[in-house]
Parts: C-alpha cells; sequence; structure tokens
C-alpha cells in the first residue's frame, strides 16, 4: 500500500509540473526501452511457459497468453515501425495502443481465474496460441478498418518542448483508464495469490501492476506518448519491466535450488536404498542363522554376536533414516521410532513425553536420536532397571532431552564410563551440543543433551 501511495503521488506531483510529460526527444533511448521491454516480457513469458508445463493450470496459460500478446504487439508494433523511421502512422500507434489493452486484460484476467488444473493441456494451449494470433491479426487490422474515425494520438511538438502541457484527448484517456484499472485489479489479484505460501512469482506481479497502472494513469494524461519522447509515463512503463525482470530472475533462481535440492533428494534415497537392500538384508541374514547355533558353539559367544548383530541393525535403521529423513525432520517422530525399537528389543518399559512440532537439521536429529538409543541400551545393560523415562522440550533456542532410569546408579567421581559414555559425549559436542549424565548409586542416572 505504500509503494501505491507513493506512485500516484510521485504522479499527482508530476502531473502538476508542466514540463512533466516529454521529457527529452531521445529516439535512441526510446528504441533502447521498447528492446527492454520486448525482451523481457519474451523471458517472463517463456518463465511462465515452463510452470505452464509442469502445472497445467488455467492461469498460468492466460499469462502466457498475456506476455505473448504484449511482447508481440510490442515487437510488431512499436519497435519495428520505430526501427523503420521517426514519423509513425496513425494505425499503428492506436494497434500498438489495443495490444497493449488486450494484453493489460488478460494479465489481470490471469489474476482473477481458479488455478484449476486443465484436462487437455496440449488442445488448451494449441487454442491459446490460435488466440493470441487472432488478437494480434484484429489488432492491426481494426485500426486500419477504422483509420479515418480514430482521433489523433500523437502530438508533434511544433515548438520547443515547453510548450507541452495537458492535451485532453477523450479516446484515448478512456483507453489508458481502463487499462490503469485492469492493473489495479491485476495488482490485487496477484497480491492475493501472494499471501499463499509458495508464491513469491505473484507478489513480483502485483508490484508489476501497480507501476503499469501508474504509466498508465500518466498516459492518459499526456496523450504525446508514443512518440519517440521519453516520458514520465514511459519511466513507470520501464519500473514495471524492471520488477518484472527481477521476480523472473528470482523465480528461476528457486528453479535452481529446487532443482539442487531434488537431486540430493535422490541421492539419499538411492543411498538409502542401498544400505537397505545390502547390509541391513546381510544382517538379518546372520541374525536368523546365529539363533540356528544354539548348543553348538558357547553361549556367551553367541550372546555377543547376536547382541553386536541387533546393535549394527539398529544402526543401519538409524542411518537410512537418516539418509531418506527431509530436510527437518520432527525429532519427536524419529525419537519415538528409534527408541521404541531399542526398549521392545531389551525389553524397556520406555515413557514418552516429547514435545511435538520440534524440527531441526539431519545432522543434529541423527546426533540425538543415536544418543537416546545409547542411553537407552546402557539402561538395558548396566542399570538393572526395566523402567525408563524419556523427555523431550525446547528451552528457547535450545532442545533438551533426558533420558532416565531408577536403576543401580553409580558415582561419577569414580566412574568415568566406557566407550559408550565416550561416544554420545563426542557426538553432543559434534554438533555444537553438549552431554550431561548425572547419577548416584542406588539412586538411578541421567542423561541430558542440549543442542
Amino acid at each position: 500500500m505504500g509503494l501505491l501511495i507513493a506512485i500516484y503521488a510521485t504522479t499527482a506531483v508530476a502531473t502538476g509540473v508542466s514540463h512533466a510529460g516529454p521529457i527529452y526527444a531521445l529516439p535512441a533511448q526510446q528504441v533502447a526501452l521498447e528492446t527492454t521491454a520486448s525482451l523481457v516480457t519474451l523471458l517472463a513469458g517463456f518463465l511462465v511457459f515452463g510452470r505452464l508445463q509442469r502445472s497445467s493450470s488455467l492461469n498460468e496459460l492466460a499469462l502466457v497468453a498475456a506476455f505473448a500478446v504484449i511482447a508481440l504487439s510490442n515487437v510488431l508494433f512499436v519497435m519495428w515501425p520505430m526501427l523503420r523511421g521517426p514519423a509513425t502512422a496513425q494505425p499503428t500507434v492506436w494497434a500498438a495502443i489495443i495490444g497493449r489493452l488486450a494484453g493489460s486484460l488478460l494479465f489481470a484476467l490471469a489474476a482473477l481465474v481458479p488455478r484449476v488444473r486443465l484436462r487437455r493441456p496440449r488442445r488448451a494451449q494449441g487454442l491459446a496460441a490460435i488466440g493470441v494470433l487472432g488478437i494480434l491479426v484484429l489488432t492491426a487490422v481494426l485500426p486500419r478498418v477504422f483509420g479515418s474515425g480514430l482521433p489523433q494520438v500523437i502530438t508533434s511538438p511544433a515548438g520547443p518542448l515547453t510548450h507541452y502541457g495537458l492535451h485532453p484527448n477523450a479516446a484515448l484517456a478512456v483507453v489508458q483508464i481502463v487499462a490503469a484499472v485492469l492493473a489495479i485489479t491485476a495488482a490485487a489479484g496477484y497480491l492475493r495469490r501472494f499471501e499463499r505460501p509458495g508464491n513469491e512469482f505473484s507478489g513480483w506481479l502485483a508490484m508489476a501492476a501497480i507501476f503499469a497502472a501508474a504509466s498508465h494513469v500518466t498516459y492518459a494524461l499526456y496523450p504525446a506518448n508514443y512518440s519517440p519522447l521519453v516520458s514520465l509515463g514511459d519511466i513507470f512503463r520501464f519500473c514495471f519491466y524492471v520488477v518484472l525482470l527481477t521476480g523472473s530472475m528470482r523465480e528461476i533462481w528457486s528453479y535452481w535450488h529446487t532443482l539442487a535440492s531434488a537431486t540430493v533428494a535422490e541421492e539419499r534415497r538411492r543411498s538409502a536404498r542401498d544400505l537397505h537392500d545390502g547390509l541391513c538384508q546381510e544382517l538379518a541374514y546372520l541374525g536368523r542363522h546365529l539363533s540356528g547355533l544354539q548348543g553348538a558353539a558357547d553361549e556367551g559367544t553367541l550372546h555377543q554376536l547376536q547382541v553386536s548383530v541387533d546393535r549394527a541393525r539398529l544402526a543401519s535403521r538409524q542411518a537410512i533414516d537418516t539418509v531418506a529423513a527431509p530436510g527437518r525432520p520432527v525429532i519427536a517422530d524419529a525419537l519415538t521410532e528409534a527408541a521404541g525399537e531399542v526398549a521392545e528389543r531389551f525389553g524397556l518399559n520406555l515413557e514418552l513425553d516429547l514435545a511435538s512440532g520440534i524440527g531441526m537439521a539431519p545432522a543434529r536429529a541423527d546426533a540425538l536420536v543415536r544418543i537416546a538409543c545409547e542411553a537407552l541400551t546402557n539402561v538395558a545393560q548396566h542399570s538393572g532397571s526395566r523402567q525408563v523415562s524419556l523427555v523431550l522440550r525446547r528451552y528457547g533456542d535450545h532442545v533438551r532431552m533426558r533420558v532416565r532410569d531408577s536403576g543401580h546408579g553409580f558415582d561419577t567421581a569414580v566412574c568415568r564410563g566406557g566407550f559408550g559414555l565416550t561416544s554420545m559425549r563426542d557426538r553432543a559436542r559434534s554438533v555444537g551440543g553438549e552431554l550431561r549424565i548425572s547419577s548416584e548409586p542406588g539412586a538411578g542416572s541421567q542423561v541430558e543433551a542440549t543442542l
């Protein structure tokens, strides 16, 4: 809203100045402006056409048609005649005006039509192409059919530029005001879509539409706009194309980012499949056949081998879950699954109290899950208790997890812990966290990780 007020305030001030209409008689700059306008619109059109190929939605088809009409009208009825010579025929000027008006109508229509999927995308695109061609033909023919009845829209300077002021031209003013209304309508429609997640490009279109509306209002006040003169309306129109170009570049950058993320995700899924089909299957095979060696080997050795296989299977499952996980996995879900497997394997009575909705980076989530599993394994093997609780909470910018049991406990001043405790400390430090272990003989133990 602030941008809209600023633009129209600038327009109001400019219209009060006698020299605010045509600024400089610079044909070269005018050619550069029209060339830029055509190239930017074609770029935006190709970008939206790519979106159309993926979504096949009606609004994207209307937007492609709008950009096609605007760009081709500019090339056929503005750039080409301007390059041929300084003199421009009235029918050609009116063709440019009508073409831009038709483009504005389609641009506003694209902001209002629903985002429904086309049933026959190819057929709809073909009909849209025929429609664009028909609009251009009518735009070229109608001014020549009614050429004698069309009002003069170019005011050639008969003297110094100081003679320029407000020149009322009812026909041109009506056309430009209609185009301004269409641009404001388009801005409102695109702004409404921008409020939905993942619609940044609609925000850029809304901003561009505001500049388009300002340019049409200025053109309505200064009918000498289609001569080789740079005016305030041309400046506003140039801002329209600058915003459109910026939005298109932002959208292209987001495509690159999405493509890179999709490539990484696909590679992660491939690695997860390899782990599942290779390492996990071999461990499962070893586990099944170790159970058949009862009595044929030392029981203690068999037990240790079975425990090692179970731990390796758990580690491989955790690796698969980490590799296949999304960018910010919900840690409560990962802890529930991994801790539940450990508790079931060792016969622990696990009490979970996990805060929901806490997302973490994959590396931090993996570290927290592995710390929890190691802590539960230690409880099963050393505490002598089957009761254990797992608590997860968020405290400001930190996430804290506690694993507590009611077992034998130990004196932390005497027992520094084996490899399991060292591994948990190292995992916490590797992701910028800390691990605290508190215990007393006969009072159980508590492992607390803060990330």
